[in-house]
């Protein structure tokens, strides 16, 4: 009785739930998980982590802050959005309950932060509080900026620097801190700026047929005719987009939609000639309701997969841009602009390459192994354990 029980429970749990229990099952996918979501901690915590700034300071009668005041806007964005996703996930039984008023809410929410964060901007201070006497300072894990110079040029792993240090001094732990906010923030907002574009036009065409359906396909041949690595060398090129994270983002998603699109298409040719969608239009959904209560959910699962191999693909893409010397450049702290400046001093300081190759190397795995895991655990094949 309690095995058949148990059977029913099993057969019983929603779709999301049975994802979940295959894809934890997973040990590879499960720890690559939990690299992907410590190296987003990492990133929002960054300015806290490496910074020349005191967390806390108290001298002169006065206790301040002096790391808060520094803080750009995209630290603050990180410093704010993941927490928010967070809060976002842990309360996501009650935001399915009122769809539209959370998504309602959130939406004002982000609006307001991007609304704040246009307003106000950064204090440069270019004065550094390692060495500024005072009673008491609470100092960040590593007391160096990404940007600051030292005498130490060419310094090997320490104590003191525990990366070592480039060739005007900068430490490198600090920088691939921070280039981990700069890598993170590229992937993921490229990827979604492919998943909209792939998702809108693959939908549609596969929704719709006929001669939209011809016109997408046809454009989608066109683009795949070119190697993407090159459309996005061109498109900075003529836009002069170097050393610019928001166009360099807004290249590599434009150019990097196609595979989604088709899938998306197939997705919604096989899902179109089911009996669900064909019942809620016979009793009087809109072609926009069926998209997006019906089709799209179904189709999600792939979509999810393809998205989280996409992001590992648009970091792999950044790091090859800047260490090219298109990409990000100093003294903004990118692992592939690290990665370009060690080719010069590879003979001697070989840390240079060592640790910036590392990170993109358990970050890129990471993303794979969450993806194959993701791919798993959709797979329709796969019977219920």
């Amino acid at each position: 009785m309690n095995a058949v029980a148990g059977s029913n429970e099993i057969y019983q749990e929603s779709y999301a739930h049975r994802i979940w229990r295959h894809f934890e099952a997973d040990a590879f996918a499960r720890n690559g998980l939990r690299v992907v979501m410590a190296l987003f901690i990492i990133a929002a915590l960054a300015p806290f982590l490496a910074n020349s700034h005191a967390i806390l300071r108290i001298g002169d009668g006065r206790v301040t802050f002096p790391i808060f005041p520094s803080l750009e806007a995209i630290e603050w964005r990180f410093l704010l959005y993941v927490p928010l996703a967070g809060i976002v996930y842990l309360l996501r039984s009650r935001f399915s309950q009122r769809p539209g008023l959370s998504f309602s809410l959130l939406i004002g929410v982000i609006v307001l932060i991007e609304i704040t964060l246009a307003l106000t901007h950064p204090v440069n201070d270019p004065t550094n509080d390692r060495d500024r006497p005072a009673s008491f300072k609470l100092m960040p894990f590593i007391p160096y900026s990404p940007i600051e110079s030292t005498p130490d040029s060419f310094s090997p792993p320490s104590w003191k620097h525990l990366c070592g240090t480039d060739s005007t001094g900068r430490d490198i732990a600090a920088r691939m801190l921070h280039g981990a906010r700069t890598s993170l923030s590229i992937g993921f907002i490229a990827q979604s700026i492919a998943l909209l574009v792939g998702v809108t036009l693959g939908g549609l065409a596969g929704y719709y047929r006929g001669w939209f359906d011809i016109g997408v396909s046809r454009f989608i041949e066109i683009m795949d005719c070119f190697p993407p690595l090159l459309l996005i060398l061109v498109a900075i090129s003529l836009f002069d987009s170097q050393n610019n994270m928001f166009y360099i983002m807004a290249v590599i998603g434009l150019t990097s939609w196609t595979g989604l699109a088709r899938l998306v298409r197939g997705e919604f040719l096989r899902l179109s000639s089911q009996p669900f969608p064909q019942a809620a239009r016979a009793l009087g959904a809109s072609d926009f309701r069926v998209i997006v209560r019906h089709l799209l959910p179904n189709a999600l699962g792939p979509i999810l997969v393809s998205a989280t191999f996409g992001v590992a693909s648009a970091i792999l893409i950044e790091s090859s841009l800047s260490f090219l010397g298109f990409g990000m450049q100093a003294p903004t702290p990118s692992w592939g602009d690290i990665l370009s400046d060690a080719r010069r001093y590879i003979d001697f300081a070989w840390w240079l390459a060592f640790f910036p190759g590392l990170a993109i190397l358990i970050t890129i795995m990471s993303y794979n192994f969450v993806g194959e895991g993701l791919r798993d655990a959709v797979d329709p094949r796969l019977k219920v354990k």
